[in-house]
């Protein structure tokens, strides 16, 4: 017993020596700016982090300390930050934002210790460290620019101090004591005699030593006598693009006799702009003097990064892109995301139709306005769509009006129909109308293969302020859908428009008619706008069987056999080895596309590069290698696979796209002899095109599909050689479809390792469109001529929900011709957000139905972010980068579901088999006391055995 005491008491003193030798290390110095600080207690190491003294520290740095001692927590005030640290908490508040620390302050000694890398970057000071000397380095960046309080100065001098812009007449400008910002007894600026709201003065080399990238805020006070408002903006120098307008700027709100600070910030990317100027913004009331003070440009502080946070939870290894972590648990069917939702039965009370609600509402109405009305509109913007009247069989009309719109305005109401109005007298503000009319759409050129109207009721002038603004959509199959838009009746709101400028389409429409039911609750009135066929219930059933026949199906077509063999140095196999395979990325595409944003060199930047690097493998330019836009751009267009590949980790990349045979109408203005800009028709191609320079034409095109070709040499998988062909055929139809045979043939000769795509827009799961067989004909076309093709893309541009078994349907109809296939441009129109959960549902229905399709080779997103999507609603991040709830699904799916994790132990003959899905993977290897890790990639169609010789 005694020696058993004996060892406890050993082992104590043992620990005890441990616990003091953490503490008793050399002295640690903190230098800052060149000046040794003085603790009352030394730094410590803990865990690789220096705490101090946390008010040795901050005074140190010129900061505010406060102690809250009831919740045993330090603040930091400086410069407008607030820095809240609590013992033993390893989350921190830097301005309210949590901040996760891996070492918390803590108390040593009775002396609160904190990191001093984390107080000091939060306070925006670089730290260093100098291990030979144990010295921690704290310097402070010279942050301001440009300052100027006056006080020192006698006079302005002009194109010296400062420029006057907009004939602002100098001798208005002097130095004065009549009010100061600063101390009350010094000096401002005082700018009168302003006798319009252009008038500015600038200050002259304001932005002197600014560095390119680096964010600027630059200030001012001012005082007025008066309320208004005042702006502050960035110019550049006379002579310069930028001398006469700003390249950022604000405008802030000022009240009579108090000073106000204006401020805005720059991110400097022009070294042109050199400039700071005082002015008012436009629609502002005319103040005549304004005194300025404190003008300065400074380096805009960033907030402390001592921990890396990240956009989702994520998997990272050095040398690799990280990976969502899962957020689920499961990985088999029953362990999918789905969401309560309860439908009606057939048992339950059944809700009223539009049709029924109309049929119950008063039939003495008062009539406002009706078919002839629409019959005999005036049209605006003849230039833009044709209007005739055509007959209509079988509907409660006899005609209708027939629009074809073949050039899309810059605004919608450029091309409209304006009714007779309303009679101002004849109805009572708070009347509830409803307007009632039949649509159908006979083509469509968009993504979504829908027709688009908007009904407008709004006041005769401006501000045009509307009682009524309603989209009216039907899909492109010539059906007719009856439209009920309820609205409630405001006196001056008498115009009535119907709106037609949004897509180049056909649409039919007829039956129009508002009548006043005046005193009856709107709630009664029917609301039906968008013609939707498909009820959504079976994206709640999780018992669906076509469901469950795709998740059977990938079991057998992405996953595969793998065997590990571990062998030791002798070559002799050995058994109960442990085996641990770790899949860390996929063989199938998973993809966005990628625009500017990642340009960026701010926190958005960040994030949307991070998104990138995180979520996909496969990478697609939104526009940079479209011929236009690349022949402008091509270095930028180089450097988006560079950072795709390079910084971010993506293993592939997708070009888009050789040719995009767009109609004139879009690229040309024949009648003005003008080209109209965009990314894919240069104008030297239309006027050959416009010349039928069929030989010429040729040459163009070859030289262009070269010129793109050797620019992105050995960077892409594949190319898109043609792109959205059905509705974009002006050389097709001068030339004959023979044109395609030529475009893949020199597709062929310039990227010959790349596969080639023919890409098409509008197959949506709608096959009343026709759009499916079209396409199907244009295949049929091409394999019969020999057209050596390697892919076949549809788009997947959602409208509208749709069953996904139709639209799996229309896909399985076309791996028939057994090429490669992908969906190339994923996403769900805005509407479609109304019910997230839906959304939700249907992405990861489309995802689980795509995955299971033998040909399907990849599913690229066209962005995943609503901050920076053509739609507003991308398939992952809302604006303010919260993750969706598609995000989750699309997270589960990729990167749980659909992703292996197995270990186990070899056998006699040293083999460990695993089934898994196709795709890269860590394997980690432990026997006879060693471990090993080697990476490995199994896919499909290869014999996917590993050897790991432990030696």
């Amino acid at each position: 017993m005694k020696k058993i005491i004996s060892l406890v008491l050993c082992l104590v003193m043992l620990v005890s020596c441990f616990s003091f030798s953490a503490f008793a290390q050399d002295e640690i110095s903190i230098i800052i700016n060149g000046k040794k600080l003085t603790m009352d207690q030394n730094p410590v190491i803990i865990d690789g982090r220096t705490l101090v003294p946390v008010r040795a520290i901050f005074e140190g740095l010129g900061a505010q300390v406060e102690w809250d001692d009831s919740v045993k927590t330090a603040i930091g005030k400086r410069d407008g930050k607030e820095i809240k640290i609590q013992i033993n908490n390893t989350v921190a508040k830097v301005n309210g934002a949590d901040i996760t620390l891996d070492v918390p302050a803590q108390l040593i000694n009775s002396r609160t210790m904190v990191p001093v890398r984390f107080i000091s970057e939060a306070l925006g000071e670089k730290v260093d460290w100098d291990g030979n000397t144990k010295t921690v380095i704290i310097t402070s960046e010279e942050k301001v620019l440009f300052e100027q309080n006056f006080d020192a100065k006698t006079e302005m001098v002009e194109n010296k101090d400062y420029v006057a812009g907009a004939a602002y007449p100098v001798s208005g400008l002097s130095i004065t004591n009549e009010v100061d910002h600063t101390t009350g007894n010094g000096k401002s600026l005082k700018f009168a005699g302003r006798q319009k709201k252009e008038h500015r003065i600038k200050f002259k080399n304001a932005f002197e030593g600014a560095i390119v990238g680096e964010t600027y805020v630059f200030s001012a006070w001012v005082y007025t006598g008066v309320d208004g408002h005042v702006a502050i903006n960035a110019y550049g120098d006379t002579g310069t693009e930028y001398a006469y307008k700003s390249a950022a700027g604000k405008s802030a709100e000022v009240k009579a006799k108090t000073w106000t600070k204006v401020e805005a910030e720059y991110t400097y990317d022009n070294t042109e702009i050199v400039q700071v100027g005082i002015e008012q913004p436009l629609g502002a009331s005319l103040i005549d003097t304004i005194y300025i003070d404190d003008v300065k440009v400074e380096k805009k502080s960033t907030a402390a990064k001592p921990e890396k946070t990240t956009l989702v939870p994520v998997i990272e290894k050095e040398g690799r892109r990280p990976i969502p972590a899962p957020q689920v648990e499961g990985k088999g069917y029953d362990d999918l995301i789905f969401y309560e939702r309860e439908f009606e039965t057939e048992d339950a009370s059944k809700k009223l139709t539009s049709e029924e609600m109309f049929a119950l509402l008063p039939t003495d109405a008062q009539v406002m306005a009706d078919h002839s009305d629409m019959v005999n509109a005036s049209v605006m913007g003849k230039e833009y769509m044709t209007i005739e009247t055509v007959k209509a069989e079988g509907m409660p009309f006899s005609e209708a009006i027939n629009a074809k719109v073949s050039v899309i305005p810059t605004v919608p109401y450029h091309s409209q129909l304006v009714l007779k109005s309303l009679d101002d007298n004849s109805f009572e503000d708070g009347d509830n109308m409803l307007v009632t009319f039949y649509m159908r759409t006979i083509k469509s050129q968009n993504e979504f293969n829908i027709g688009r109207v908007q009904l407008i009721v709004e006041q005769e002038q401006a501000p045009n302020d509307k009682v009524l603004k309603e989209d009216v959509k039907t899909n492109a199959n010539g059906q007719w859908k009856k439209v009920y838009l309820p609205f409630t009746a405001k006196k001056g709101h008498t115009r009535l428009c119907i709106r037609l400028g949004y897509y180049i389409q056909e649409v039919e429409f007829g039956g129009y008619e508002i009548r006043n039911y005046k005193d009856v609750p709107i709630e009664n009135l029917p609301t039906d706008t968008v013609m939707e066929t498909y009820d959504k219930k079976e994206l709640f059933d999780k018992n669906v069987q076509w469901r469950h026949d795709a998740w059977n199906r990938i079991e057998q077509i992405r996953k595969g056999d793998f065997k590990v063999v571990v062998k030791d140095a002798s070559g002799n196999v050995i058994e109960n080895a442990k085996v641990n395979v770790n899949m860390y990325d996929h063989e199938f595409k998973w993809g966005t596309a990628i625009n500017g944003t990642y340009k960026k060199g701010d926190a958005t930047g960040e994030k949307y590069k991070e998104a990138i690097s995180t979520f996909f493998n496969t990478g697609v330019a939104e526009s940079a290698h479209k011929p236009v836009e690349y022949m402008t751009k091509p270095d930028h267009a180089k450097d988006k696979v560079r950072v795709a590949k390079e910084e971010l980790g993506l293993k592939y990349f997708r070009g888009h796209t050789f040719v995009w045979d767009q109609h004139l109408v879009r690229t040309y203005n024949v009648e003005k002899g003008e080209w109209i800009k965009n990314t894919k028709v240069s104008e030297e191609l239309a006027l050959l095109t416009i010349a039928n320079d069929e030989a010429g034409v040729d040459k163009y095109i070859e030289n262009s599909i070269k010129t793109v070709a050797e620019g992105l040499k050995g960077q892409m998988i594949e190319w898109d050689v043609v792109n959205e062909p059905l509705d974009n055929r002006e050389i097709r139809s001068r030339f004959g479809n023979g044109v395609f045979n030529k475009w893949f043939a020199w597709a062929k000769k310039y990227v010959p390792d790349a596969k080639l795509y023919i890409n098409e827009t509008g197959i949506v799961g709608d096959p009343g469109n026709n759009r499916n067989q079209g396409f199907m004909q244009l295949l049929d076309y091409m394999v019969e001529s020999g057209v050596e093709f390697d892919g076949i893309g549809s788009q997947g541009h959602f409208g509208a929900y749709v069953s996904p078994k139709a639209f799996y349907d229309e896909m399985m109809l076309l791996a028939k011709y057994g090429k490669e296939m992908k969906i190339t441009e994923f996403d769900m129109d805005l509407p479609m957000h109304d019910d997230e959960e839906a959304e939700a549902s249907f992405m990861r229905d489309i995802m689980i139905l795509m995955f299971s399709i033998e040909q399907m080779d990849g599913f690229v997103m066209w962005g995943f972010w609503d901050g920076s999507h053509w739609l507003n609603n991308a398939p992952l991040f809302t604006k303010d980068w919260k993750l969706k709830k598609s995000g989750e699904q699309y997270i589960d799916l990729v990167y749980n579901k659909w992703l292996t994790k197995e270990e186990g132990i070899t056998g006699k003959d040293g083999a460990y088999n695993v089934r898994g899905f196709y795709g890269d993977y860590d394997v980690t290897v432990s026997a006879n006391g060693k471990t090993k890790t080697v990476t490995a990639s199994f896919n499909k169609n290869s014999n996917n055995t590993l050897e790991v010789v432990i030696d």
